[in-house]
């Protein structure tokens, strides 16, 4: 027997066992049986280890280019290196449904795990609701997109048609695993809440257990919109992180929902509020993980991510339908039967509660505005005219929403809970006011790349509404708002950056005064004691970060230019370019010439000054005969420099007469939006690192209660109404 009909095999027997695992897991909670409870468990446990075992023989099959496997034979090569041939185990459809299942499974065996001793009256229902989802991508893939498929006819081809050249990239290799462990991973937070309404435990114990899930979600959202901006910004040749394509979209909407949540869970915890708020996030949020996977796999958007067309996307229309009947069905339910009922309400819009429920409308908003622009085009083909949704649709509603949720980032810490009075305001608002005043005053001042020529630019063309030259819908399309954008940005910025370094700074000096220890040991020990809050701070600087990146984007300039010969020089902004000719070298792989300049500061007069680099842009074309798709691909090269970054775009080349054509881009700050986006992740991190005890004698009295319960034999005993007690007593 070969490796894919094992693996065949492992998926069809994986479809049982989850069919056996949610049967007694159901079973089991409705009859109080602790034998089929802990049948449910073990079974989870086998799946996971089927499901791991099929995907290693898949890699397998890719390492060793085995392509009697049409998947294998379709997205490699003999030519590829291997971290490129584990890449592909997720660059086509079947692969990726694979992985989702293999993370999903991975996952599962997590959830068992750590549950053993808590939540024993909701874990069967949330087996029963993974099981349910598992099962679902396994069908798809044993009936429709099987990984395992051979050539039965036809004699398997020599050598592989190769992954997509412009996948070839390092951030590629990391983008889509990250999306797809950030979709997965929201399924466990959705499956304790399913299970928290069947069982109507809907205190905030479900919502503790699950925030690290939702957190580790949230951050593999985060990676993977990075990396594929960053795939983008290096691959593409124009210069820029995100345009807005359609399935760049679909991994944005879940992070959306997933940030309003995390914040919005804090004021149930804090304040016994939002209970419905919450769980309308949770099912949301995972019904765009889920729609996300649908729309790159229906045909219903055109991109240049998208899979082919196929009937997978019938399948997912029928999940999606379930997961909406559930899901609203459920909290209906509850808000029905009174048993989502907050106890307490917001008192006042200027309170912390005030400034984290604005925070989720204007998130939700932009979840609104992203979802029609990307959809929108099939809606208005239906009922009206077609229309296309592009970038600066996007950028006239969605920027407004950014700077919105930046200025709600500065507020948030500063405003206390329940309502804000005058003095408290001023106490709190006047230092870090008047510090980013200053500070926006001066980049203006300063003209900070041309600040002030673009600010003399705005113009919103209500005129040309009233009289009818452009219609009211265009209204703030012409408008020409980059200028007062990015000055309320690098105000927003300033504000952030003061208010959340005060808050470490202030608090790790008043430590350092009151336990006589060094500032940076106090600082250290600070974030250890309260990681969540701080963890939440680092986060929202490095947001802060990001938005630079983002508003150098409206502040970015950009030239062809065009070099008849070695020694000719262009200017870009105030750096000089200096061609030197163009070189050529050829791997097993492809063939690449570079067009290599030297980057110098421009003097006043003209003249070049200090020297800051070489630039070596690029165009590749691959050479393997099975290459079906984009020979020829782009590699960007550019100097970093925290002001900006000088970007080259290889366009055109002579080799013969030594020639060349670039697009250079001059990208404001771009640099910050790579170091905020590693501070990001670092504040995930924190948050999400287990914190000791903060009473030492309760966890004494935990660990000694596990011993006990150990060596009595009722180690797996819960809180699900004696459900695992009486098991228990029958295994004996």
């Amino acid at each position: 027997m070969d490796i894919h009909a094992l693996g065949d095999i492992l998926l069809n027997a994986s479809i049982v066992m989850a069919v056996f695992c949610a049967a007694a897991s159901a079973l089991g909670r409705w009859r109080q049986n602790g034998r089929l409870l802990l049948a449910g468990e073990r079974a989870g446990y086998a799946l996971s280890a089927m499901i791991v075992t099929a995907s290693l023989l898949l890699v397998s099959g890719f390492m060793t280019h085995d392509y009697n496997n049409k998947y294998v034979a379709h997205y490699s090569d003999n030519n590829m290196p291997w971290y490129y041939l584990v890449a592909s185990f997720w660059g086509g459809q079947a692969g990726s449904l694979m992985f989702w299942s293999l993370i999903l499974a991975v996952g599962t065996a997590i959830v068992i795990r750590q549950n053993q001793e808590q939540n024993r009256d909701l874990l069967p229902t949330v087996l029963t609701t993974l099981m349910g989802v598992q099962l679902f991508f396994l069908v798809v893939m044993v009936f429709e997109a099987n990984p395992f498929e051979t050539f039965r006819v036809n004699e398997p081809p020599v050598n592989g048609r190769g992954l997509e050249p412009l996948l070839q990239n390092p951030a590629m290799t990391f983008h889509p695993p990250s999306i797809l462990s950030g979709y997965v991973w929201f399924t466990f937070p959705f499956a304790f809440a399913v299970a928290a309404l069947v069982h109507k435990r809907l205190d905030d114990t479900w919502i503790r257990t699950t925030r690290g899930y939702a957190l580790i979600s949230w951050a593999f959202l985060s990676i993977g919109n990075l990396f594929g901006g960053m795939w983008a910004y290096q691959e593409l040749g124009w210069g820029g992180f995100w345009g807005w394509d359609p399935v760049e979209n679909a991994s944005l909407m879940p992070w959306f929902t997933a940030t309003a949540y995390l914040h919005s869970v804090m004021i149930q915890e804090r304040r016994d509020m939002l209970k419905v708020w919450n769980m309308a996030l949770v099912m949301l949020t995972y019904f765009l993980t889920v729609f996300g996977t649908f729309l790159t796999r229906s045909g219903l958007i055109d991109s240049v991510h998208t899979f082919a067309q196929s009937d997978v996307g019938d399948y997912f229309i029928f999940f999606l339908v379930v997961l909406s009947a559930l899901s609203v069905g459920l909290v209906a339910w509850r808000v029905w039967d009174g048993s989502l009922k907050s106890r307490s309400e917001v008192e006042h819009l200027l309170s912390r509660e005030g400034a984290f429920l604005l925070n989720n409308i204007v998130l939700l908003a932009c979840v609104c505005v992203v979802m029609f622009g990307t959809i929108g085009e099939k809606i208005s083909a239906y009922f009206w005219q077609e229309t296309k949704y592009t970038a600066p649709w996007f950028n006239t509603w969605m920027v407004p929403g950014g700077l919105i949720l930046l200025l709600l980032m500065g507020v948030g810490p500063l405003v206390p809970w329940r309502k804000v009075t005058k003095a408290s305001l001023v106490r709190n608002f006047l230092a870090p006011s008047l510090f980013s005043t200053t500070g926006a005053a001066a980049l203006y001042a300063g003209d900070v790349y041309h600040l002030q020529e673009r600010i003399a630019k705005t113009y919103v063309p209500f005129a040309e509404a009233r009289d009818g030259v452009i219609s009211w819908g265009q209204l703030f399309l012409e408008a020409e708002l980059v200028g007062v954008y990015s000055l309320i940005g690098f105000w927003g910025v300033l504000f952030i950056g003061y208010t959340m370094g005060w808050e470490l700074i202030n608090g790790a000096r008043i430590r350092a005064r009151s336990v006589k220890e060094p500032l940076t040991s106090a600082l250290a020990n600070l974030v250890s004691k309260n990681r969540r809050r701080y963890g939440g701070y680092l986060t929202h600087l490095g947001f802060a970060g990001l938005f630079l990146g983002f508003i150098g984007t409206g502040l970015k300039t950009e030239r062809d230019l065009s070099f008849n010969a070695p020694g000719v020089s262009h200017s870009v902004e105030d750096k000089l370019l200096t061609f030197k000719g163009v070189t050529t070298t050829q791997t097993h792989e492809y063939r690449e010439w570079f067009a290599e300049f030297d980057l110098h500061e421009l003097k006043e007069d003209g003249a070049a000054g200090a020297h800051l680099g070489v630039v070596r842009p690029s165009r590749r074309n691959y050479i393997g005969a099975n290459v079906k798709m984009s020979r020829w691909t782009t590699e960007k090269d550019e100097v970093f420099l925290w002001r900006g970054n000088v970007y080259l775009a290889l366009v055109s080349f002579n080799d013969g007469l030594q020639t060349a054509e670039v697009m250079a881009h001059y990208n404001p700050m771009i640099l910050w939006m790579w170091v905020g986006g590693a501070l990001l992740l670092l504040g995930v991190f924190v948050a999400i690192w287990p914190q000791e005890a903060r009473y030492q004698v309760f966890a004494a009295a935990r660990r000694t209660a596990r011993e006990v319960a150990a060596r009595e034999g009722a180690g797996r005993e819960g809180a699900g109404e004696g459900v695992a007690a009486r098991g228990l007593a029958e295994e004996g």
